[in-house]
């Protein structure tokens, strides 16, 4: 769309037939992490797409950017992939986890998370290249997380609604 979502046209952006599953901006560019392995990547606000190879055949459910050309992207079976060059080449992050992972979200103290199925929380000090499991008191999974003005999470999932302090947060 171009007028606001008044009006929309339908675009392929590969001939393959992949599940989109989360698009965000990494700087001027934009992405998005599909299944079979792929990662597209837009440098002209979406009007063309390049499909990017990964070295992962699973489905990616989200991706985050981490500054102007460096991103994760990470999906089923606990699979995280860090690219520092706007998805040109991609390193394996090690996750400690076999579950899917679904959403991501980079706090304002710069620590970086990363939740999914079993109630999977993973934390990370240094841009995402390690991460520490933070055990939760059920196995009920993550779909998304926002962070709120006061810097706190809300989380929502299986298990509803629910906010994670920024103090606690600190502690990993």
């Amino acid at each position: 769309t171009i007028d606001g979502g008044e009006t929309w046209d339908s675009r392929w952006i590969s001939e393959d037939d992949f599940h989109l599953n989360k698009m965000f901006p990494v700087g001027q560019s934009l992405f998005i992490a599909a299944e079979a392995g792929m990662v597209y990547r837009s440098d002209d606000n979406g009007e063309s797409w390049q499909g990017l190879l990964t070295p992962y055949e699973g489905s990616f459910f989200g991706g985050m950017a981490l500054d102007d050309a460096q991103l994760l992207i990470f999906g089923l079976r606990g699979n995280i992939f860090q690219s520092s060059d706007l998805g040109e080449n991609w390193t394996q992050v090690e996750s400690s986890t076999e579950a899917s992972l679904t959403n991501g979200l980079r706090l304002q103290n710069g620590k970086v998370l990363i939740v999914g199925l079993a109630g999977t929380l993973l934390v990370s000090s240094d841009l995402g290249k390690t991460f520490t499991p933070v055990p939760q008191e059920n196995r009920k999974g993550f779909s998304s997380l926002v962070s709120t003005a006061e810097g706190d999470v809300v989380a929502v999932g299986e298990f509803g609604v629910k906010k994670f302090s920024s103090k606690v947060l600190d502690a990993f």
